[in-house]
């Protein structure tokens, strides 16, 4: 995420080029950590298994309860480190999209408090916006291709409405629609519904992928044509 900044050849504002970059390395750090908290969780189920067959028929069962018990306890970590990675995977997603919006229509730069509201977890009916966008209006096709006029965000789209219809069906504090889309997805998550999965992988690729557009866009000097 190097390069996204300057005076002459990039329009991007300092402000909003160290808001990606720093939502971006937040995003890579957190992805880490839950690679190392699912391995450990692995690590803790595998070596339990391995201590309950060697105690099997004896009177004390407490190491592998313990180990048991640890791996819930990582279990649990690993969850709070997913649900910590969509608040800024969602956010990630819905500057990247933004700003690749607002380069491709060029438009000025973005005021550091709008930057700053962008870079917290958006709203559900915002974040779906933001995915809803078409990409022949983001992404420039490649020689020889044709314009591709899905969402730029679809897959993070279809799972993220999946979750969406799986709270409004669900019997624990219902919502309407309305609601739903004015709240944060971390804040109105019902106990018996566990977004972070799909949703999680796909909003991380899309905002990846929309600022390696932005990347893309100012490399190949597109934002020095006329308007």
């Amino acid at each position: 995420m190097t390069g996204l900044s300057g005076t002459k050849l990039s329009p991007l504002s300092e402000t909003e080029a160290e808001a990606l970059r720093s939502l971006h390395n937040a995003c890579t750090h957190l992805e880490r950590e839950r690679g190392s908290a699912l391995s450990h969780v692995l690590h803790l189920r595998e070596s339990a298994a391995v201590v309950e067959d060697y105690v099997r028929g004896m009177g004390f069962q407490y190491h592998p309860r313990a180990l048991n018990e640890l791996g819930e306890a990582a279990l649990e970590y690993e969850r709070q480190v997913e649900a910590l990675i969509w608040r800024y995977a969602s956010a990630y997603a819905v500057l990247s999209i933004t700003l690749l919006d607002r380069l491709v229509s060029k438009k000025p730069p973005l005021d550091a408090d709008t930057v700053h509201q962008l870079c917290q977890e958006p709203m559900l009916g915002r974040l779906r916006a933001a995915l809803s966008i078409p990409s022949s209006r983001l992404i420039a096709p490649s020689d020889g291709e044709q314009q591709d006029d899905v969402p730029i965000g679809s897959l993070a789209l279809a799972a993220v409405e999946e979750v969406r219809t799986q709270i409004l069906r669900s019997g624990e504090n219902p919502m309407d629609e309305q609601a739903l889309d004015a709240s944060r997805l971390s804040a109105v998550r019902p106990a018996d519904v566990t977004p972070f999965g799909l949703p999680l992988s796909f909003t991380l690729s899309v905002a990846t992928t929309a600022s390696w557009e932005i990347y893309t866009y100012l490399s190949q000097g597109r934002h020095l044509g006329s308007p």
